[in-house]
């Protein structure tokens, strides 16, 4: 009881922080006015990013060691490169990717785009709300269906006072129960404790045990989420300034590098103290904390894991809210359909965790594959080229590349460890893309030649890659990278320095097609 009740507590008080102000303006429900100071934008980007760290890596050095690092620091780089791109951004008027591809290409692209967005961030935001889950579930046996729809509309509630507002008001409180929950658990993990410690082979001490492939993964997938990390770029927008932006983001990437490696110390330990090598690494350090806390710090860590779930699942939910409403309902100026759409998004993300709860990895690649192909190609698109690009190939581009992904994953059953060639679907969808608007846009130029040669050498890479390509791991980058020169050559013969990006105001780009 004394936990039910601290926990009910908690959420009454997070609800209050949620009202503590309440706005009646789209535009402060989704930026807060631009208003938004340096600390506020610290505490914000620290909390998005520790909250999605601290659960990859715990898992992930609980499998592969001390090498887990890495992830980690492939998320604290691209944290620190959307900041460098935040001018172009705030240059350009930055509502969601959704929108400015819309105000590029039309409404067809817009509500494409807007629908990935709103289909995807549910799935992104999956993890740490399953988190939370099993950690209820662990400690207090309730069955996963509550502790998701709970963990759900305590976010609706909460957000839909003030949106961005809300959330500047309770992340520092979340972060701040997180930080309790960790420093606990160090306490706990460093206290002698009856277990004996397993025995690891050398490469879980190595760091470069996990291998130089999924070390690449890593990085390649973190680096192309920064044109489309839309949930940090809104937080960045919203600050007062673009330079306290930078800087606190900067500062945010210092605290993040302890998180990883305090997160990558908590994994390791708990893998040493499990006995079982095939129990979950989430569900292992929950039983092992749970087993040698009192009731009070069992409460205590219930509410830092809700917290974590809310750091994460808040902004990501948020966001997709934004798309959904704005560029697929076509509701521009009303904050009840945005306050709807977070429902919607809300709703989505329980369905998906009911659905298919035990298969997390799967509905990571299903997700990356969909965004990848919808929102990186489209977004390199307008950073490269100023000018005039046909919106039918745009359309035409995305069509492919989530054909092509989609299709691909199907071939294995939809797996997600198991791929066509070794080549993750989610790199297939990315560089389909890309080699899709690239030779449309050889092509809109008149450069019938370069589109052929271009093509030719590309398959002929590709043909290579595969068939002579290195480890399965380093395949996809690589896949990747080859979509990326191509679009490089199309940028180099096709380039206009002169040119100016044609961005159609909101209206234009709605009733355009």
């Amino acid at each position: 009881m004394v936990i039910i009740a601290l926990l009910v507590g908690y959420m009454g008080f997070i609800v209050l922080l949620g009202k503590h102000k309440t706005v009646t303006s789209v535009t402060a429900f989704q930026n807060g006015n631009h208003q938004l100071g340096f600390w506020t934008i610290l505490i914000m980007v620290t909390a998005l990013w520790s909250s999605s760290l601290i659960v990859v890596e715990i898992d992930a050095a609980y499998q592969y060691g001390v090498s887990a690092l890495w992830y980690g620091v492939s998320v604290a780089l691209m944290s620190v490169l959307v900041s460098l791109l935040m001018p172009w951004f705030h240059q350009h008027a930055y509502i969601s990717n959704s929108d400015l591809l819309g105000r590029t290409f039309g409404r067809g692209v817009r509500r494409l785009s807007g629908m990935v967005i709103g289909g995807t961030f549910p799935i992104f935001a999956l993890s740490n709300a399953l988190a939370a889950a099993i950690f209820l579930q662990t400690a207090l046996s309730w069955p996963l269906w509550l502790s998701l729809s709970v963990t759900t509309l305590l976010l609706i509630v909460t957000i839909q006072f003030a949106g961005m507002l809300s959330l500047a008001q309770m992340q520092g409180f979340n972060l701040f129960m997180v930080m309790i929950g960790i420093v606990y658990a160090i306490h706990t993990m460093a206290h002698p404790l009856p277990h004996p410690k397993m025995v690891m082979p050398p490469r879980f001490w190595h760091l470069w045990g996990v291998g130089h492939g999924i070390v690449a993964v890593w990085f390649g997938m973190n680096i192309l989420n920064v044109v489309c990390a839309q949930a940090e770029i809104q937080t960045l927008a919203a600050a007062r300034h673009i330079r306290h932006a930078k800087w606190a983001t900067w500062l945010s990437t210092l605290w993040l590098l302890g998180i990883i490696f305090v997160s990558t110390w908590l994994g390791v330990m708990t893998r040493l103290l499990t006995p079982n090598p095939h129990m979950d690494g989430l569900k292992a350090f929950f039983h092992i904390v749970l087993a040698h806390s009192s009731p009070l710090w069992v409460a205590l860590l219930g509410m830092s894991m809700w917290s974590l779930a809310i750091m994460w699942c808040g902004p990501l939910l948020f966001s997709g809210a934004i798309s959904v409403t704005h560029d697929v309902m076509g509701q521009f100026h009303s904050l009840t359909w945005l306050r709807i759409g977070l429902i919607v998004e809300g709703v989505i993300m329980v369905l998906y965790g009911l659905w298919r709860p035990g298969e997390l990895a799967w509905w990571r690649v299903f997700g990356l594959t969909l965004r990848n192909a919808a929102v990186v190609g489209p977004t390199l698109v307008v950073l490269l080229w100023k000018d005039t690009f046909p919106r039918k190939a745009v359309l035409l581009a995305i069509a492919s590349g989530i054909g092509t992904g989609l299709g691909l994953n199907a071939i294995t059953g939809f797996s997600a460890t198991h791929f066509v060639w070794g080549i993750n679907p989610m790199w297939s969808a990315a560089t389909i893309t890309m080699v899709v608007l690239a030779t449309a846009r050889l092509l809109h130029q008149r450069q019938l030649l370069g589109a052929i040669l271009g093509l030719a050498l590309w398959g002929l890479l590709t043909v290579l890659l595969i068939r002579y390509g290195s480890a399965a791991n380093l395949l996809g980058i690589l896949l990747l990278f080859s979509g990326l020169l191509f679009m490089g050559y199309a940028w180099l013969l096709t380039r206009r320095p002169d040119a100016e990006l044609k961005l159609y105001p909101l209206s234009k780009s709605v009733e355009s097609d």
